[in-house]
């Protein structure tokens, strides 16, 4: 019975599976820009993605401080999967007047290249970058949103976005640019 016992505790260690190792604990900054998930990004990926913005966290570690002037500053990260491939792009909102003029935030957009490392995209002041139904090499243009009533469409050109034309938000919105 003993040796029984002894084949079946020896076959049920064969077949579990070693508890893979836990990831490691994000350092402050990314910890907190990550707080409500971190999608499928990796600690390392997170850590790069923290660092991109020029951002500090307060003494008290509870939000964030541009590294330009100094000043509080917001910060926000959306996953998106754009194209459907399964993976989450990722979207962050972030910065104050100091970093990003009246737009007060800017936002950056990392997508994956086909060698899997995060693609910076965007990158300009602006308070949202939200999908149309229009596609292009599978990506969907981005209404840029921002302060004023013209705002900027981007769309994919199959390696990076890029600007595509204005979308007035009213009527005369872009008139501006005809001047």
């Amino acid at each position: 019975m003993k040796a029984l016992l002894l084949v079946c505790c020896v076959l049920l260690s064969a077949c579990t599976k070693p508890a893979e190792p836990p990831e490691p604990a994000d350092p402050p900054g990314p910890a907190l820009l990550f707080a409500g998930g971190h999608g499928d990004l990796s600690a390392e990926e997170r850590l790069q993605v923290f660092n991109q913005l020029g951002l500090s966290l307060t003494p008290d570690g509870k939000g964030y401080i541009d590294q330009v002037c100094g000043q509080p500053a917001d910060a926000r990260v959306e996953f998106r999967d754009l194209n459907s491939d399964g993976r989450q792009e990722v979207l962050v909102i972030f910065g104050n007047s100091c970093t990003s003029g009246h737009a007060e935030s800017s936002a950056v957009l990392l997508i994956r290249d086909d060698s899997g490392h995060l693609q910076h995209n965007l990158g300009f002041p602006a308070s949202s970058a939200d999908p149309l139904p229009e596609m292009n090499f599978g990506y969907p243009d981005l209404l840029i949103g921002g302060p004023g009533f013209c705002f900027p469409v981007w769309r994919w050109n199959g390696k990076e976005y890029i600007g595509l034309r204005n979308d007035p938000q009213m009527p005369g919105g872009c008139d501006h640019l005809n001047d």
